[in-house]
């Protein structure tokens, strides 16, 4: 048997790589021919070189191929046929992953990731392919994405931003406890992480905290809407069951069948002028059939009428909003539905093909957990715009599209005014500090984890995303990673021979936002400190919404700049140290927002910059292919590559869809797009 066995998601893919041998024929330079001579006719010699180049190409003209070790299902009689195979046909490498997605048992004894079977295995595999001539690479971490493993410990982890607010009466000396930000890991304070894909309940802690300022600015005393009253279908409901973050606490929205919309009513006693609010959503349903769930909210005019005043894009995290200011005592939140996805654009059978057996598809079709609405507030003063995205919380296809109705300009917290009084705190949280005279907010800001795991692997190769912005933690990462590689195959095979390359897959890990040196490092590459501006990243408009905007617009380039040098950067170094030639994709065309980071950048550190093309519908691949083909080539030129490769006729939810009439075509439209 073959060693890439899955059950039905197989990522089926291959790395094309091939140059185009430009030869010049007819006649040499000293006898070009004139407008008043033929030119002279081809020689056979010339003939039967190029004949033999197509016939038997050089090895860096050959496809590598992606090979996957799924879920210990290896054994070196499969191992030896795959690779005499791969030879036979004219393959030039391979690039090995070790992965894990819905994978059955199917061979006499599972080799599990790093197991003595499986380094025996590893072994035999490296030394048969250096044989054979072919190129061994393996990926940058056990599943296809991306730097991460069990030997990364909590401090080396993916980090975010937490913070507690405690309001201080100034004019007197303050003593007392300021309350610890959410240590809980997962993707928002006290947001817990989910995982796409199964993993080890070791593999991420439950909580990790460390402190990193303690800020002091003055407000003006705030003025909070009255408690409302909320119903649903009728029904009253809890005021206190909505108006926190906790996500233990929420309510159960009716099922989603297409009827009308859910509506969340909130009264109030009195009219209230309302400029933000923020709403959470947990369980969010699938958006692949029915469209994205889009809760807009409505304020009662006086002549009657239902006005629209926001609408919600929801993520994975809380959505804040801020707009113009509007009074009135009834506001209403409805769950209406955005525009919905074309199946046939995705899900593609094969005609006369029986995908009844197949799991998962149904999720995707729009079965889910019940919604369950975990946050709603409204308040009276105004929020820096969607917040939560443009501080890296989560993600968007346009941060320039975030804005277009915000709300007027209005005056923040004077950036002059922002003191830091980190050394007024202990250890354990006591604050002593002689607050001036007028409101203070205190804000203890720290990091917890994000808790991303590498993925899709087995459960014993399943640990924490490495900090992306941390090189010495990559550096660390890398050098466990290789150097458990490099005592399977032997120094002998680590390098110009065996194990010869390292590949990086496209960026799968979701958003983060703080690393500890960040401080640091934004003064290096933005020229100022930004610590006056740490505020905008909790919400809080500082200076004025433009200069918060135009801080959360540093922030987030920062951020990406990190991500190409700290991580990409790292990663081709501690590779070339170890003699091995970089592959390397990022964001992959439809996953633009999987990562904050410049895609040029983050492949500008790879030997080969690599695009991605998945199989498709129709005549032409999506925009989005195009353009990352496209940038791959963009790399290679600007900086001096000679190679470009993609990840090619990838497919998923296309059983048996494709044969060679179907595939030729795509292959064609790479080389149009600058693969070579």
């Amino acid at each position: 048997m073959t060693t890439t066995i899955a059950k039905q998601h197989r990522k089926l893919s291959m790395a094309v790589l091939a140059t185009l041998g430009v030869l010049a024929m007819g006649c040499s330079p000293d006898k070009a021919p004139t407008p008043d001579s033929a030119p002279a006719l081809e020689t056979t010699a010339a003939k039967d070189t190029l004949r033999e180049g197509f016939q038997s190409p050089p090895n860096e003209a050959r496809p590598r191929v992606w090979w996957h070790w799924m879920n210990g299902n290896v054994t070196q009689d499969g191992i030896a046929k795959d690779l005499a195979w791969m030879q036979r046909v004219g393959i030039g490498g391979l690039q090995n992953f070790d992965a894990a997605m819905e994978t059955p048992i199917v061979v006499d004894k599972r080799l599990p990731f790093m197991s003595a079977g499986w380094k025996e295995a590893m072994r035999f595999a490296v030394t048969r392919a250096d044989e054979l001539g072919l190129e061994f690479a393996i990926a940058s971490s056990a599943g296809w994405s991306e730097t991460g493993g069990p030997w990364v410990p909590p401090e080396d982890g993916m980090k975010k931003l937490v913070w507690s607010e405690t309001l201080v009466t100034g004019g007197q000396s303050f003593k007392g406890q300021l309350p610890a930000p959410p240590s809980t890991t997962g993707p928002y304070h006290n947001l817990k992480a989910v995982s796409k894909h199964a993993h080890s309940p070791e593999a991420v802690p439950d909580s990790f905290y460390r402190d990193v300022a303690v800020l002091a600015y003055p407000v003006t005393a705030p003025v909070k809407p009255s408690t409302p009253k909320l119903s649903l279908a009728g029904q009253a409901l809890a005021a206190d069951s909505l108006l926190d973050e906790d996500p233990a606490t929420g309510i159960d929205l009716p099922a989603d069948k297409g009827s009308e919309p859910a509506v969340i009513a909130i009264t109030y006693d009195k009219p209230q002028t309302i400029q933000s609010a923020v709403v959470h959503v947990a369980n969010l349903p699938p958006s692949f059939m029915a469209g994205p769930l889009q809760p807009r909210l409505e304020a009662l005019a006086a002549d009657g009428q239902w006005q629209p005043v926001a609408e919600f894009q929801l993520k994975t995290v809380p959505t804040t909003l801020s707009f113009p200011p509007v009074t009135a005592s009834q506001f209403r939140l409805l769950f209406t539905r955005g525009a919905k996805s074309d199946a046939s654009a995705f899900f593609r059978p094969a005609p006369g093909v029986d995908v009844s057996g197949l799991g998962g598809i149904g999720a995707m079709m729009g079965s889910s957990d019940k919604p369950l609405l975990t946050d709603l507030r409204l308040f009276s003063d105004a929020r820096v715009n969607a917040f939560e995205v443009k501080a890296g919380f989560a993600l968007v296809d346009n941060y320039h599209q975030l804005d277009g109705n915000a709300g007027p300009e209005v005056a923040g917290v004077d950036p002059a005014k922002v003191v830091e009084v980190t050394d007024n705190m202990t250890a354990e949280g006591q604050l002593a500090w002689d607050a001036p005279p007028g409101q203070w907010k205190v804000l203890r800001l720290g990091y917890s984890l994000t808790g991303k795991t590498n993925a899709p692997a087995t459960l014993e190769a399943t640990g924490l995303e490495v900090d992306k912005y941390d090189s010495a933690a990559v550096e660390r990462y890398l050098n466990h990673y290789l150097g458990m590689y490099r005592e399977v195959v032997g120094d002998e095979m680590m390098g110009k021979r065996g194990l010869r390359a390292l590949l990086t897959d496209s960026t799968e890990v979701g958003p983060s936002n703080w690393t500890p040196a960040l401080r640091e490092q934004f003064k290096t590459l933005r020229g100022y400190d930004p610590t006056p501006w740490l505020p905008v990243l909790t919400g809080e408009i500082v200076g004025s919404r433009r200069q918060s905007d135009g801080f959360l617009h540093d922030f987030r380039r920062t951020l990406a700049e990190l991500a190409a040098s700290e991580h990409y950067g790292t990663v081709a170094r501690v590779a070339h140290a170890n003699g091995l030639v970089v592959y390397g994709e990022s964001l992959e065309a439809n996953r633009m927002v999987s990562s904050l980071g410049d895609d040029l950048e983050m492949r500008r550190y790879a030997d080969i910059p690599m695009a991605a093309m998945w199989t498709f519908g129709g005549e032409a691949p999506s925009p989005s292919y195009v353009a990352d083909m496209r940038g791959a080539a963009s790399v290679a030129h600007i900086h001096g590559k000679p190679f470009v490769a993609a990840e090619s006729l990838t497919s998923i939810m296309n059983p048996w869809a494709h044969g060679p009439a179907e595939l030729q075509p795509m292959i064609d439209a790479e080389f149009a797009s600058g693969i070579n």
